[in-house]
């Protein structure tokens, strides 16, 4: 398991603060927040309708 502060070694590439997104009535993602940093991989997964397409498309 890594520490803290292995997570943090390199430059941050990629962060979003507090990302939510709504279609009408419908909360597709609410309060997300993360940062992706050099040399790190992370993982969007979850069931279908989850708002995995809707967050990367927010990012794009």
């Amino acid at each position: 398991m890594a520490t803290v502060q292995q997570r943090k070694i390199g430059a941050v590439i990629l962060e979003l603060e507090n990302i939510s997104l709504a279609f009408g009535g419908v909360q597709a993602l609410s309060d997300i927040s993360f940062d992706v940093r050099e040399h790190e991989i992370r993982a969007i997964i979850g069931p279908n309708g989850a708002g995995k397409s809707s967050l990367l498309n927010v990012i794009n």
